[in-house]
């Protein structure tokens, strides 16, 4: 009878571990960020004729801010074709690969932007940054029909010459 007596009295420390935790909204809020994905828009439609160099800068500078300064991956893609072609080994061609490899990240990386530059002769424009996670970054974007068509990140190197 003694042991009926004690047996709610051992067993209600072990009710307590096994109840749900309590998460209040802010905590909600942050795990729905973190596992929230941004929208995948549509790949960029390359235009013909070429656009003029004024109207390819002016995209490039539109994807700069979006991509390092506002860090707004949705917006940033859309500049990117289907069927564009990265240099870097650690990734596959095209639109659906690197927005598989960044858009998961992108969001919550810590980026300081240090520096873009567009050269209008080769449609090519360079983007410099740092980030917590990769270190200082300089990648290369190639333009054509006013999307970008090529990506290189791997050992590239800031140019020195002016526009």
């Amino acid at each position: 009878m003694r042991l009926l007596a004690l047996l709610p009295a051992l067993l209600l420390p072990t009710g307590l571990l096994a109840a749900p935790a309590v998460t209040t909204p802010v905590e909600y809020a942050a795990l729905d960020s973190r596992q929230a994905r941004p929208a995948k828009p549509a790949p960029c439609e390359r235009v013909k004729p070429e656009p003029n160099v004024t109207y390819v800068e002016e995209r490039f500078n539109a994807f700069a801010q979006a991509f390092i300064y506002k860090k707004n991956i949705t917006e940033a893609f859309k500049y990117i074709t289907k069927d564009y072609i990265n240099h870097n080994p650690a990734a596959q061609n095209g639109f659906d690969s690197a927005w598989n490899i960044l858009s998961p990240i992108w969001g919550s990386q810590n980026i300081t932007p240090l520096r873009t530059t567009f050269n209008g002769t080769r449609l090519t424009g360079w983007l410099n940054y740092r980030t917590g996670s990769f270190g200082e970054v300089v990648d290369r974007f190639r333009w054509e029909g006013g999307c970008i068509a090529e990506h290189w990140d791997q050992g590239e190197k800031y140019p020195t010459t002016p526009k």
